[in-house]
């Protein structure tokens, strides 16, 4: 080597990354240039440390490039979409389910139960509560008449102090118009006289009640009174309550189970 050479080396060629391989100067003309090593380039390709890779549908990005995003315009813009706020506590507490089936079966258990069953014998025996206030009709002699309708019933009274001795009876216009029924009980009236029941009279058609009593001076009767509408409040009230009390009862088992579910739960 003379001294007029140079020694100083060709510059090495830097390695590019998912870009075109830059040109020489004599790429132009087809030929590489002087000093720079030949690297198989082709029209579409992209070169990675100085070697050819075709672009791959799967990975259209060479290695060590910068990701672009999926985006024919550009990258997209704008605010995001707004994000549900989180709970900073623990899960909401569970309703208690079954606290409304529990108080509605307490109350019918407790309330509308015992209330319709008194109601019913309160409504059956209003008519005798307002014949206990003024006092009973007493019969003159021991003995009388009244016309009684079907369906209708008569209680017979004697004064406290001749109970032990009175006897009373009872006939209708015709054979089998009146039943008659054994009744007991002492009262006292509003009017301070006190009574024990003697006998109760039923009649099964229109008829003309004779009332005879033995042993006393003054008897007396309450009535007539309607057997149908003393009954059936007398029925009608007991069975409601005691339906309301089963659905009472039921709901109250009902609500009792869930509370202690959801409480689990």
């Amino acid at each position: 080597m003379s001294d007029g050479e140079s020694t100083t080396p060709a510059p090495r060629r830097r390695p590019v990354y998912g870009r075109p391989a830059p040109t020489s100067p004599g790429a132009a003309s087809g030929s590489p240039a002087p000093g720079s090593p030949t690297v198989p380039y082709a029209e579409g390709q992209f070169t990675q440390g100085g070697f050819a890779q075709e672009p791959s549908a799967e990975a259209p990005f060479a290695h060590g490039s910068p990701a672009q995003a999926p985006y024919p315009d550009g990258p997209a813009t704008g605010p995001l979409p707004a994000q549900p706020p989180r709970s900073s506590g623990g899960s909401a507490p569970s309703k208690r389910r079954g606290l409304l089936p529990l108080i509605i079966g307490l109350a019918l258990l407790l309330i509308i139960g015992p209330a319709a069953t008194i109601g019913g014998l309160v409504w059956s025996f209003s008519s005798l509560v307002g014949d206990a206030s003024t006092g009973p009709t007493v019969l003159e002699g021991g003995t009388g008449e009244l016309e009684v309708g079907k369906n209708e019933m008569l209680i017979l009274y004697v004064p406290a102090e001749d109970a032990a001795e009175a006897q009373c009876t009872a006939e209708g216009s015709s054979s089998g118009a009146v039943t008659e029924f054994p009744t007991s009980g002492s009262v006292t009236f509003g009017n301070g006289t006190s009574y024990e029941q003697a006998l109760g009279v039923a009649a099964m058609e229109d008829t003309t009640v004779t009332i005879a009593c033995t042993g006393t001076e003054a008897p007396a009767y309450l009535g007539p009174y309607s057997v149908t509408k003393m009954a059936a409040p007398m029925l009608i009230g007991p069975i409601i309550g005691i339906i309301a009390g089963l659905i009472g009862l039921i709901l109250t088992i009902i609500g009792i189970v869930r509370l202690v579910r959801s409480r689990r739960a």
